[in-house]
């Protein structure tokens, strides 16, 4: 079974050559270290989930294109639940522990949307920083009690609840009660141009 390493350094390094970018031109516009950028091409890094989304945001391309490596065209799609592809987790402690995150579709077609599975821990936070510009985050919650929150607001959702909001700013879930299950929809804005990954 090919490892998530493969597929980023394959699909990092043909957005980046699609792009017509350096890996230090790249590393500079995403603020990441040279090095690190060199180390993930080379499959030779586990990048944390922030770091594929500021290579993703300078490459203009949606997160998930450094993962897949062809679009889903077909009329019918079914994804088990452990067939999503792990895209992060974090179980180290320092308040963002206990996360598990899965791929579980991208689509392309008018707007792009990706289809995200998220788990936490009773008591996890998970911070992230702005995704792209327009971008918006539409959450249900399938399991547990959950706190998310940006610099405009602060909601706790419980089972069933649905949330939508601009993601293009700092945010944060915070799992309340319970392990929480969430089922993330991010929405690209239309006058994105950001090509649809091809093999």
């Amino acid at each position: 079974m090919e490892t998530p390493r493969k597929p980023i350094a394959r699909n990092l390094r043909r957005w980046r050559l699609t792009r017509g970018l350096t890996i230090s031109a790249l590393a500079e516009r995403a603020g990441v270290a040279k090095s690190t950028v060199s180390l993930i091409e080379r499959g030779r890094a586990n990048p944390s989930i922030d770091t594929i989304w500021a290579l993703a945001s300078e490459l203009n391309v949606p997160f998930a294109s450094l993962f897949h490596d062809e679009p889903t065209d077909a009329e019918l799609t079914v994804v088990r639940d452990d067939d999503g592809a792990i895209v992060a987790i974090d179980r180290a402690g320092k308040g963002q522990g206990g996360l598990i995150v899965r791929h579980m579709l991208t689509r392309s077609g008018g707007g792009a949307i990706e289809i995200y599975t998220l788990m936490l821990q009773e008591g996890a936070i998970r911070r992230s920083d702005g995704h792209f510009a327009g971008l918006f985050e539409h959450i249900v919650v399938a399991q547990g009690t959950v706190e998310i929150r940006t610099d405009v607001f602060a909601e706790t959702l419980h089972p069933g609840d649905l949330i939508s909001f601009r993601a293009d700013r700092p945010h944060s879930y915070k799992a309340l009660e319970g392990h929480v299950r969430l089922v993330s929809v991010h929405e690209y804005p239309r006058h994105r141009d950001a090509p649809a990954p091809t093999g």
